[in-house]
């Protein structure tokens, strides 16, 4: 169980800069994923830190000791691929043998880590069956007993589960973060896939453009994005054009209509925003009852999306802009296509950010 600290480290290839000055530390125990789009360096950290690429400049520290300069054999950790990279001449047992013949461990203690790390990822039965003969997920599984035999101070795991289908890679997913609590590794884990992210990390680092953009807990990066990329990659959000009006008394300006918002206090006065709202905040009811107190616009409804128990119903805001409303799909069933609607949402679920930030 080691710590990781990765302190300024930046990669170029020819002119094109990959990480600017990306710096991040792991507890002992931590399971972080790094998440976002293709291109945004987030293999390319994963790949210094194991020592198959090496930094510009910057430090790769193993509980305090800087290993940015030796070779990815000498760095002890476990690597499992995208590819599942297995010998195909060899059984699943011998697959996960390999790393410890190299190390030249003892056949007894070969045999012995072998079994449990087999047990560990449920293949015991499967112990003798070549890679053609296993299913995609159950390669994957061999991969990672094998990446786990060695016994490494670190799992890094490079978007394992973007080869399989949507029902394997849920199973294995879950499969994959009861045994790292099991095992107790400090574990990097890359993907592109927010949901998996969000569903298995004690942390997230969101990654754009080769930098690190927000850095949380999985419910902290969803419900306080801190940077507009954020606040679009992560779930879905309506992004308005906002104005505040009164920092100290919280008073904005949406659409020509001023709201109170306990997030304006401490921005820069008169300054341009975006409001970002989750489908999930924003409230529709019909024009014609009584307005509710956090009706703020108005609206009608233009498209609906059946989920299933919820309805995602896209309204076009008298003035032109749109916005998404998840409601229940009984909810929706009384606001068909072109219904005119009350627009609103707590004050609490608007999230300010400067309009200015870049995207």
């Amino acid at each position: 169980m080691a710590t990781l600290e990765i302190k300024e480290v930046a990669k170029r290839y020819g002119d094109r800069t990959v990480l600017h000055d990306i710096s991040l530390k792991l507890s002992s125990g931590e399971f972080i994923s790094l998440l976002g789009p293709s291109g945004c360096g987030k293999t390319t950290l994963l790949r210094i830190i194991a020592g198959f690429e090496h930094p510009d400049r910057g430090g790769v520290i193993v509980d305090g000791r800087d290993i940015a300069a030796l070779p990815a054999n000498q760095r002890q950790m476990g690597m499992v691929f995208q590819a599942y990279s297995l010998f195909p001449n060899m059984t699943a047992a011998d697959n996960v043998r390999f790393g410890l013949r190299v190390r030249k461990i003892g056949a007894a203690e070969q045999t012995r880590r072998v079994g449990e790390m087999l047990e560990l990822v449920g293949l015991s039965a499967h112990a003798d069956k070549y890679p053609h003969q296993l299913s995609g997920g159950q390669q994957q599984r061999v991969a990672l007993a094998r990446a786990l035999a060695i016994q490494p101070t670190l799992l890094l795991l490079d978007e394992p589960l973007s080869a399989l289908d949507a029902k394997v890679r849920v199973q294995l997913r879950e499969e994959i973060r009861r045994i790292q609590r099991e095992t107790g590794i400090t574990t990097v884990f890359v993907t592109h896939d927010q949901e998996e992210a969000l569903s298995i990390s004690d942390r997230v680092a969101v990654m754009f453009e080769g930098r690190m953009v927000q850095v949380g807990a999985p419910s902290a990066i969803y419900q306080e994005p801190a940077h507009p990329f954020v606040a679009q990659f992560i779930g879905i959000s309506t992004r308005l054009p906002a104005r505040l009006i009164d920092a100290e008394q919280g008073l904005i300006s949406v659409m020509d209509r001023s709201l109170h918002s306990p997030r304006a206090r401490g921005l820069s006065p008169h300054s341009a925003l975006h409001l970002y709202l989750r489908p999930e905040d924003v409230q529709l009811h019909a024009l014609g009852g009584s307005t509710p107190p956090d009706a703020w616009l108005q609206g009608t409804v233009r498209e609906s999306t059946f989920f299933g128990a919820v309805t995602r119903l896209r309204v076009e805001l008298d003035g032109g802009e749109r916005l998404l409303s998840d409601l229940s799909t009984h909810e929706a069933l009384q606001l068909p296509l072109g219904s005119r609607v009350h627009v609103g949402w707590k004050a609490d679920a608007m999230r300010l950010l400067p309009a200015d930030l870049p995207a």
